[in-house]
């Protein structure tokens, strides 16, 4: 069972777990450039700088080197087309080459460039000789430095079983079996029924006083999220006996695993977050911390209610949406503002996380990247080095309880109440890394969307309107309190630079346009000094 968990979960996940949200009206498709869109905006679309920021206007375009990431080898953007791909896999494949089996379909689920090599996870749709179409999951590896023929290769292994193993030499690309999880070493007990039971009932019994008498008759686990080697995420429906009666045992808990410390550091910034006055706020929600188990790097937690998440209704109201839907947006946003601001106001301590430390990995993506792009470092330098400058001449507020990953995805919504999850990076920092991390998530998901060839891509009309949203979340959370604005338009600008260096990192070649469109844009209106 454990050498099969990967392929079968990855599947579950791929083919998803909660029905889509509606989807929104079409508004017309903006074509792109045959290359790029590389357009300079015009002086009317830069809106006049924010009353407190005393950040000077910018000149020319500081980040003009991230067009480089055009350069990347052509094989390697080839991975990233799912026709090519298909066509490959077909001549290469001796299963679908000799015509025993039919590739339908095939998707790079997860790609990752690191150390000069490629590694990914690919999805394949497949028509077996009996007819049944079944999801098959491969890893594939490209290494530059070596040929692909290099590769011993197991003769006579089915293929998708252990130990198959296939080359394509065009993409200089191994495609083989996914090994047997092994930085996760609670999944298998995770999805089994019945082990699960006895390690949720033997973890709250040993983690959490109010249910140490807790007694599980059975649970059903649905895999929310699962990044083989990373993290895995399972929800669990209990059941009891007739002994729950007059009892205040949880009907929903959530499981998660985390390669190395995450998940020890996620339950410590809980339970600082649950026994500080955040627990008992109207503004937000958070979910109990019930048990951490360090041999298994397993954090037990209650469910909060959530029949949504933000971002689900940001996908089904933008672009396009009615007038109805945009103040039901809105009305979410100026409560997820308050929501962020409680938690920031709650007191609760956790490891220090600055702009220092975002800058330096900033650099490292980059340093990844140079290894493909020979020069790209030292072309992007002068730009972050001005940034640091900036940052340096405009000093931090003080640290502060925050979330750090905190994107629309975090927040759920339930009968217009809000409630914050996915607490693994809590740290304490300046309130503008929150902020800025909502403000440039918002963006790029909606420019995420206009990347789906079944979607239309945002116009003008919807980036403003977009703006719009990001503005009315500041000023929300300005009510109530303090914010430096200088410093939200710093780190937006850090967080929209990753986004664009995660194209090439990722091979995501179809987000380039659209990402380097939202950062540029950003710097215009936000008067940047980056030149």
């Amino acid at each position: 069972m454990l050498k099969r968990i990967t392929s079968i979960l990855t599947a579950i996940i791929a083919v998803g777990l909660t029905p889509a949200a509606p989807r929104a009206p079409r508004v017309p498709r903006v074509h792109r450039h045959p290359v790029r869109i590389h357009r300079r905006l015009g002086p009317e679309e830069a809106p006049p700088a924010l009353p407190q920021d005393d950040v000077p206007a910018a000149g020319g375009e500081p980040f003009e080197g991230l067009w480089q990431l055009q350069d990347m080898p052509a094989w390697l953007h080839a991975i990233a087309r799912p026709d090519h791909l298909k066509t490959v896999m077909e001549r290469n494949i001796t299963e679908f080459a000799s015509g025993v089996m039919a590739l339908e379909h095939v998707q790079a689920r997860r790609r990752r460039l690191e150390d000069g090599v490629f590694d990914g996870i690919f999805e394949l749709t497949i028509k077996g000789p009996d007819g049944v179409h079944r999801l098959i999951c491969l890893r594939g590896v490209a290494d530059p430095r070596r040929s692909a023929r290099g590769y011993v290769i197991s003769p006579g292994v089915p293929f998708g079983e252990d130990s198959w193993r296939c080359t394509v030499p065009e993409l200089r690309l191994v495609l083989q079996t996914p090994p047997v999880d092994t930085a996760l070493p609670a999944l298998a007990i995770l999805t089994d029924p019945s082990r699960a039971r006895a390690l949720l009932e033997d973890g709250i019994r040993r983690g959490s006083p109010a249910h140490a008498d807790i007694s599980i008759a059975g649970c059903t686990p649905t895999v929310t999220r699962y990044n083989p080697g990373s993290r895995c995420t399972v929800v669990y429906r209990l059941e009891y006996g007739a002994e729950p009666e007059g009892k205040d045992w949880p009907e929903v808990v959530v499981a998660k695993t985390h390669r190395g410390d995450k998940g020890r550091i996620a339950y410590l910034g809980m339970r600082a977050l649950w026994e500080s006055e955040l627990r008992r706020s109207t503004a937000v929600t958070i979910a109990e911390p019930l048990a951490f188990l360090p041999e298994l790097r397993v954090l037990i937690q209650g469910a909060v209610p959530g029949e949504s998440r933000l971002s689900d209704l940001m996908e089904s109201v933008l672009p396009g949406g009615t007038g109805r839907d945009m103040e039901g947006l809105r009305d979410v946003l100026a409560k997820t503002a308050r929501g962020l601001a409680a938690l920031h106001g709650c007191g609760a301590h956790g490891q220090t996380f600055g702009w220092e430390h975002e800058s330096a990995d900033v650099r490292k993506r980059v340093g990844r990247l140079a290894e493909w792009i020979p020069g790209f470092d030292g072309t992007l330098e002068p730009a972050l080095a001005r940034l640091d400058a900036l940052a340096a001449s405009h000093p931090p507020q003080r640290p502060v309880p925050s979330h750090r990953s905190f994107r629309p995805a975090q927040v759920l919504l339930h009968e217009g109440h809000i409630a914050f999850i996915d607490f693994d990076g809590f740290c304490e920092a300046e309130p503008a890394m929150d902020l800025a991390r909502f403000r440039a998530s918002i963006k790029q998901s909606v420019m995420r969307l206009g990347s789906d060839e079944e979607r239309p891509e945002p116009s003008l009309h919807v980036l403003s309107e977009l703006d719009g949203l990001c503005d009315l979340f500041l000023e929300e959370y300005a009510r109530v309190a303090p914010v430096s604005r200088e410093r939200v338009a710093l780190w937006e600008t850090l967080y929209l630079l990753e986004s664009v260096l995660n194209c090439g990192l990722k091979l995501e070649p179809e987000r380039l346009e659209g990402s380097m469109a939202l950062l540029e844009r950003h710097v215009r209106q936000s008067r940047l000094s980056l030149v």
